[in-house]
């Protein structure tokens, strides 16, 4: 019953539609069931190295979906998940092959059912294609938004040319899948250092489709790149079904049940109307030479970078819905960057959290990260950070507002151009960005500048407010301080009229 009434809260948040067609079947705890997502069109060859998506293109695909009614496994962030990826003999456009092999003919076992542990999802590839991993990752981004996944306890397998699309996948999901279970595959050992996650590779000495020593070759390379955590079970004498016997092995998933990615936010739960240092284990900016304030802004997903953050959560419940609290992200300017959390507290959000007066009535839940040296914001890395806020503590989704200063001014401008459908609205201080990315800019924006700015001009500030109005924004407005140089946050910080403005805005 519990594990209904979980399913049926997120189905009534509307957590399930971004993975759902429109006619969905209901989901039924304890039952696998067939579903179909639209995901971008896979267009690329895997099997030669050029896994590439188009999304102004779809693919239908088929999957069976199975959610447990045995709670056993489940923590309070969800169940752990498993995606499978069958043989290319269940390849076509009859999904009941796929039951043949694997989780999805356990999943498919009533009595078996009963103690399954996992939110299982097993595709099926279309007729003479090999698996997308980056379609795959789509596709568990979208359960994940869907369904009460714990994001720490994600879990990829797959037999033969599903072993193959096992590593690929694991080649591009360090850091969000946290162990991975190739049976009878192979893979490029030159990739082998992509490949950061515990991995449990299985294969029979006599395999006549799939050679073992392909399968030994990666498992080898991926030792020798430094993954500490390689396991290769060879089966004396047997052929190419080498998964029969793995995954009817209960120590397997227990295996899997062993392994969870680490803590993305570490540190105490802050006390209501008290600011507390968390450390945010996040993905790495792709490239470090030099401060990028426009530059390409990518990430290295087998990487990690830790950041400090300052997390305050308010003792004042006024703003706070069933929802959750609003969100507020600071970003500071470039003098605050560095190892030292505490200069982050001269100014802005973070000195007002701290003022014992003021945090009782402050209404945001607010966090404030610091950048690293030498380093400007990244857009991406910051949507990583606030989905991480939003899992472990209660955020309303609807109320994400962002703002910063100079740098900080310049990173809020660059998360309203690359996510305006997730945020409520923006208030960048003397910053600056590119007019020709004016158009993506759709969220409500207030920003300030010092007319007397000898650092970011205030014409420069100007020209992007101006670039967003024309490119059709009409809730944007533009304070400007005559006689006010660098430093207009003090007077804007202390302005009430700026937190009543962020909460007057929701997500469209």
């Amino acid at each position: 019953m519990r594990a209904a009434a979980l399913l049926l809260a997120a189905l009534a948040l509307g957590f399930a539609s971004p993975a759902f067609a429109d006619d969905a079947p209901e989901v039924q705890p304890g039952k696998q069931i067939l579903m179909k997502a639209d995901l971008p069109a896979a267009v690329g060859n895997p099997r030669r190295g050029n896994d590439e998506i188009d999304p102004s293109k779809t693919d239908s695909v088929d999957y069976w979906f199975f959610f447990p009614s045995n709670e056993e496994a489940k923590t309070d962030a969800g169940f752990p998940m498993i995606l499978f990826m069958h043989g290319a003999g269940e390849r076509g456009d009859d999904p009941e092959i796929v039951k043949m092999h694997g989780p999805a003919k356990l999943c498919a076992n009533p009595e078996i059912a009963k103690s399954w542990r996992f939110i299982t999802v097993s595709p099926q590839c279309k007729k003479e294609r090999d698996w997308s991993p980056l379609q795959m990752v789509e596709l568990i981004d979208r359960i994940c938004a869907a369904y009460p996944v714990d994001k720490s306890r994600i879990y990829v397998t797959g037999l033969s040319m599903g072993g193959f699309g096992t590593w690929g996948v694991g080649s591009i999901t360090a850091g969000k899948v946290a162990a991975i279970a190739p049976i009878c595959g192979w893979f490029p050992t030159e990739k082998a250092d992509s490949i950061k996650m515990p991995v449990w590779a299985f294969h029979g000495d006599a395999d006549p489709a799939v050679n073992i020593n392909s399968g030994r070759a990666i498992v080898n390379a991926v030792k020798e790149a430094g993954n500490p955590d390689v396991a290769f079970t060879v089966y004396p004498g047997v052929q190419h079904d080498s998964w029969t016997q793995t995954y009817d092995n209960p120590m397997f998933y227990d295996w899997l049940l062993s392994k969870s990615l680490p803590p993305k936010l570490v540190g105490p739960n802050p006390e209501p109307g008290k600011q507390v240092l968390l450390k945010a284990n996040l993905p790495a900016r792709a490239q470090r030479q030099g401060r990028q304030f426009f530059g390409a802004d990518e990430l290295d997903q087998s990487r990690t970078e830790t950041l400090n953050v300052w997390a305050f959560q308010p003792s004042d419940d006024s703003a706070k819905t069933e929802a959750g609290y609003p969100l507020m992200l600071f970003l500071h300017g470039a003098g605050e960057s560095g190892d030292n959390p505490n200069v982050l507290k001269k100014y802005g959000p973070p000195k007002l959290c701290d003022n014992p007066e003021i945090a009782k009535t402050w209404k945001f839940f607010t966090i404030s990260p610091q950048a690293k040296q030498a380093s400007g914001w990244s857009a991406k890395q910051m949507l990583a950070l606030i989905d991480n806020v939003c899992e472990r503590f209660p955020i309303d989704r609807s109320r994400i507002y962002v703002t910063g200063p100079s740098m900080g001014g310049i990173g809020t401008w660059s998360l309203a151009a690359a996510a305006s459908d997730k945020l409520a609205a923006v208030a960048p201080l003397c910053g600056l960005y590119r007019a020709d990315e004016a158009s993506k800019i759709t969220v409500p924006v207030w920003a300030f500048h010092g007319e007397a700015d000898p650092v970011i001009k205030m014409e420069q500030g100007k020209a992007i407010v101006d670039a967003v109005k024309a490119a059709g924004n009409e809730d944007v407005k533009f304070t400007t301080y005559p006689n006010v140089g660098h430093d207009c946050w003090n007077v804007t910080y202390d302005n009430k009229e700026l937190y009543e403005w962020f909460l007057s805005k929701f997500k469209k």
